[in-house]
């Protein structure tokens, strides 16, 4: 019975967490670029079980206990290209992040909802500078063109202003998420290959709400359960510490 207690427990953390990457997901469905987590989940102590009869001792199977929180998982398949009309805003198609300079570092994103701060430099907003390939990039205006190398030229002039640093990594286990779409990198960036720059378009979230409501339902149905086998549990302890006390 009191193995009972930790199995239990273990799938209620483990729902609970669960649970928290399902609602950041959800909350973030509207993030332009923002790619979806997923928990997997693993069991803790394998044990073998018994039939006991007239024969003897025979083994039947396996049974596993405790399940587990193993790791947390991004999906990184690409999300549809929306049309928005803003001449700083580009969708990415293929593998390849932005890259954002920050008051803490570089990092890494899919988001190309892009703006101008005050000083004229590209920028997503709350984060920090978009880097060209020379570094930040700054413009006087607006009116650009936006080629699907990330190149960046002027309407009126045609003049140059830079090019949009899009960069890959060979691993993706290396990245680690640090909100609304944003990741830090421990190894090496790379010129992406293949990436191809839409002007007037972001990424959406490849969040499905669907998809997330149903996980959540069936993970809230996990937690009441183990939940209520718990209670149950609990009584009857309790219980046979009474009978145990009057005996």
């Amino acid at each position: 019975m009191f193995q009972g207690f930790y199995d239990l427990t273990s799938t209620m953390v483990t729902q609970n967490r669960n649970m928290n990457i399902i609602s950041n997901n959800m909350s973030n469905v509207s993030t332009p670029g923002y790619k979806a987590d997923d928990l997997m989940m693993s069991t803790f102590r394998e044990e073998l079980i018994y039939r006991y009869d007239r024969a003897g001792k025979t083994p039947v199977g396996t049974v596993s206990r405790m399940a587990l929180a193993d790791e947390r998982v991004t999906d990184y398949t690409e999300g549809g290209l929306r049309e928005t009309g803003g001449s700083l805003d580009v969708g990415l198609s293929g593998n390849g992040f932005f890259t954002i300079q920050t008051s803490d570092g570089v990092v890494y994103t899919r988001n190309g909802s892009f703006n101008l701060d005050n000083q004229g430099y590209l920028i997503l907003q709350g984060f920090g500078r978009v880097m060209g390939l020379n570094g930040p990039i700054q413009l006087p205006t607006d009116k650009v063109s936006i080629n699907k190398n990330g190149a960046i030229t002027s309407t009126e002039t045609g003049q140059y202003y830079g090019t949009l640093q899009i960069v890959d990594f060979a691993d993706y286990n290396q990245l680690t998420k640090i909100s609304g779409g944003m990741f830090r990198a421990d190894g090496q960036a790379q010129a992406a290959q293949g990436a191809s720059v839409t002007q007037k378009y972001i990424e959406d979230s490849n969040v499905s709400m669907v998809d997330e409501m149903t996980a959540m339902m069936s993970g809230q149905r996990a937690l009441q359960s183990a939940a209520q086998v718990l209670r149950m549990y609990d009584q009857l302890t309790s219980r046979m510490s009474q009978i145990g006390t009057i005996a």
